[in-house]
This record gives C-alpha cells, structure tokens and sequence, in this order.
C-alpha cells in the first residue's frame, strides 16, 4: 500500500507542478524600456574619487552595459580627488557603453575645458585615455594664450 501511495503522491505533485513550470518557462522576461527621466550616474575610481558624473533629461537602459541618453552632460573631474571639473561634454543624443567606458553619438557635441572649447558631430568619448574624438565639422577655440605656435 504504501508503494502505491507515493507513486499516487508523485503523480500527483507532477500534475500540480509540471503546468506551473512550463508556465513559468513562457513568460516573456520583464525589460523596462521606459525613459528614465532626470537620469543621474556617478562613476568613482578604486579610491571612491568620482571620476565624472552623467546626466540626461531622459534615458533607456538598453542592456547591462548600454544607456541611451538624451539631452545629456557629461562632467570629468580632475585626477587629483580635489572635486574640481576638468570638461564638460553636452550632447542632445549620446549612447555609453559602460563596459568599454565609451560615450559616443551621431550628433552634435560640444566639449569644453577652461582652456578650449570643441564642437562637431560624430563623436566619441574615450574615458580611459580622457580623448574626444570628432569626425565632422570639428570647431576648436582656444581660450589660452598660444606663446610662439608660429615663429
């Protein structure tokens, strides 16, 4: 009786659970494809110095290591951990890749030190070597005292 029991008690526990996990197995994942509006992302050293700091009106996280940014600001600070900005970059579109800690768009930039302003379109951001690189339309206006560039 009791051999016949637990194979009843096995049937049964299959027919309750087998539906519910296959069920569970068809529901589409959960992806948020909403905006986040007022999008804000610190980013720190090893140190916990902030490194830059992003910001947009509006933006998607399009995966783990993707963020797609709209009216976005992109501040560098200083190495030194003084808190000080070193430049500023402003996009109406931008994407970073967080992975290769890249931000880049099709649109117009425009990056901006104390001593230098750039503008153009078609760019990209290489935060580990701290270089913009403009493909089109590149704009540059030095705000410094140029000593004997042309002699």
């Amino acid at each position: 009786m009791n051999v016949s029991r637990s194979a009843s008690d096995l049937f049964l526990v299959l027919f309750l659970v087998l539906p519910l996990a296959a069920f569970a197995d068809s529901t589409p994942q959960v992806k948020s494809s909403a905006p986040i509006k007022n999008f804000r992302l610190p980013t720190f050293d090893k140190n916990g110095t902030r490194t830059s700091f992003m910001r947009a009106d509006e933006a998607i996280i399009v995966s783990s290591t993707q963020i797609d940014a709209k009216n976005m600001n992109l501040t560098l600070f200083t190495a030194d951990g003084s808190g000080r900005i070193d430049s500023i970059l402003l996009s109406p579109v931008a994407t970073a890749f967080t992975d290769k800690q890249i931000v880049t768009g099709k649109e117009s930039v425009r990056f901006m030190r104390d001593d230098v302003e750039v503008t153009g379109d078609h760019w990209t951001y290489f935060h580990q070597e701290k270089r913009v690189l403009i493909e089109n339309n590149a704009r540059v206006t030095f705000r410094d005292e140029l000593k004997d560039i042309i002699k």
